[in-house]
C-alpha cells in the first residue's frame, strides 16, 4: 500500500474516533444520545411480624375492661400496676377532676401509681384501714375512626364490689390509639356526678 493511501486511511480513523465530539455540519447526521440506564427495580419491604397483642389490649373492649380492673382493688392492698403499665403509652395522661382550690392535675401513669400508693400507705401509718375501690362501667359510647377511638364510659365506685350501692358515679372520657394489633390508652379525663351536674341520659344507657 502507497503511503498516500497510508494517510488518507490514518486520516479517516482519527475523523471516525473524533466524530462525537465534532459539531454536525450540514448534512451530517447527529449521533442518538445514549440510551438512559435501567432504573433499579424497588425491592417491597418486608413487614415485621408482631407478637400477639396480650388480652388486655387487644380489643376496645379488652383495654376498658383492663382499664377498670387496674384501678380497683381489695381494701389495705394496692391495685395490680402491672396492668395499668400493660395498656397506658408511656406518655400518656390521666386528669383527675379539677380541685376545689383550682389545681388540675395532669398526671403520667407512673404518677397517678405514685399517688394511689401513697394514699393506701399514708392510711395505714395512721393506724386507719384502707377500704379499697372497686370501680365498673354501667354505660358507654364510643366513636371510632381508623386507629383512633373517643370512649365516654360512665362508671359507679365502691369500696369493695359487695357494697349494695354506689358512692360516687361519673364519666370517664378515654382517648385510645391502635399500633399494630394492639390497643394502647392514650389519655383519660374524668369527672364526678354531682347535685348540679348530674349524667346525662344519653350517658346512662345500656353497656354495649
Amino acid at each position: 500500500m502507497k503511503r498516500t493511501t497510508l494517510s488518507r486511511f490514518a486520516a479517516a480513523l482519527l475523523f471516525a474516533a473524533a466524530a462525537p465530539f465534532l459539531p454536525a455540519g450540514p448534512g451530517t447526521p447527529t449521533p442518538l444520545p445514549a440510551a438512559p440506564a435501567a432504573a433499579a427495580v424497588a425491592t417491597p419491604a418486608v413487614p415485621t411480624p408482631q407478637p400477639p397483642a396480650s388480652r388486655e389490649a387487644e380489643s376496645v373492649d379488652a383495654i376498658v375492661r383492663s382499664l377498670y380492673e387496674a384501678v380497683s382493688h381489695p381494701p389495705n392492698q394496692e391495685p395490680d400496676w402491672s396492668r395499668m403499665r400493660a395498656i397506658f403509652l408511656p406518655a400518656g395522661r390521666l386528669i383527675p377532676p379539677r380541685r376545689p382550690t383550682g389545681e388540675l392535675a395532669m398526671l403520667t401513669p407512673e404518677d397517678f401509681i405514685a399517688r394511689v400508693s401513697a394514699g393506701i400507705a399514708t392510711r395505714k401509718s395512721q393506724g386507719g384501714k384502707d377500704q379499697g375501690f372497686s370501680e365498673r362501667e354501667i354505660s358507654r359510647k364510643t366513636d371510632c375512626y381508623g386507629n383512633i377511638c373517643q370512649v365516654f364510659s360512665t362508671y359507679e365506685g365502691r369500696y369493695t364490689a359487695a357494697d349494695a350501692a354506689p358512692f360516687v358515679r361519673g364519666i370517664n372520657a378515654l382517648q385510645l390509639v391502635k399500633e399494630g394489633n394492639r390497643w394502647w390508652v392514650v389519655e383519660v379525663l374524668w369527672d364526678q356526678e354531682s347535685a348540679d351536674k348530674p349524667i346525662p341520659p344519653e350517658y346512662l344507657g345500656k353497656k354495649p
